[in-house]
């Protein structure tokens, strides 16, 4: 059976590490993925990598647990909180967790609650004993008539025209869009799109090569070569390192 793929959620170094100490040498069945010391960070890592399951404690820096809970529309993982403080412990159940962690980690009761996740992982597997089909994210492109969904891996890249947008799929016309290219890279920046230029969103699974020479440009799927803005030349590297950390 595959690992649990994990998020730790932990703004205290000594924290994090005493955690990831534990799972390390305790719990040889979890795969850390991700390793988050903000709500924002941890919001950002959830949507990127769909963890089997998350520990998340509940004082963050920026924002509460809960906050970062709230944030996640449509969560698949197990949550397992781990925190200093028992009186949070209703609203945990409320937000259907597996367990409830205190500080100082009992590595027994670790145990105990990693057991109960891969225990739900066992029985999804042998549910109906047929495996899932896994679907490509869809969304909801606003057009003047409503809106069309399109699956995300149809899309290669989005141009700025005027105060609108335009969508380019692999097949079939551009996709003209009734909101700016700003909307869209703000709703799609944490689904593998990236802003490389003014004009320009791109979809990094969409890329069939990185050009580095000078300010550099990627070369889409269907041949359309793209520059890299200077200003935007940064974000596009870190993008791109998540990217294929992710693949």
């Amino acid at each position: 059976m595959s690992k649990l793929r994990a998020i730790l959620v932990e703004d205290e170094p000594s924290g994090m590490d005493n955690l990831r100490w534990k799972l390390q040498n305790n719990c040889p069945e979890v795969e850390i993925i991700a390793e988050c010391t903000s709500g924002k960070e941890a919001i950002r890592a959830i949507k990127m990598h769909l963890p089997d399951l998350l520990f998340l404690d509940i004082r963050l820096g920026d924002m509460s647990g809960f906050d970062v809970l709230e944030a996640i529309k449509h969560p698949t993982f197990d949550l397992i909180f781990t925190t200093s403080y028992d009186e949070y412990a209703i609203q945990a159940i409320k937000n259907s967790a597996l367990d409830y962690l205190l500080k100082p980690i009992d590595e027994d009761e670790l145990l105990d609650a990693v057991g109960k996740a891969r225990q739900k992982q066992r029985s999804s597997s042998f549910a109906g004993n047929t495996p899932e089909v896994p679907v490509a994210p869809r969304f909801g492109f606003p057009i003047s008539t409503g809106q069309q969904f399109i699956e995300l891996s149809e899309v290669i890249y989005a141009q700025a025209e005027d105060n609108v947008a335009l969508v380019y799929l692999k097949e079939g016309k551009p996709l003209k869009i009734s909101r700016s290219l700003g909307w869209v890279e703000e709703e799609l920046k944490d689904l593998g799109f990236c802003r490389i230029h003014h004009s320009y969103l791109i979809n990094l699974s969409a890329m069939t090569e990185y050009i580095r020479n000078e300010g550099g440009f990627v070369i889409m799927e269907g041949g359309k070569a793209i520059s890299i803005s200077r200003r935007r030349k940064d974000d596009f590297l870190k993008a791109l390192d998540r990217f294929n950390l992710n693949t």
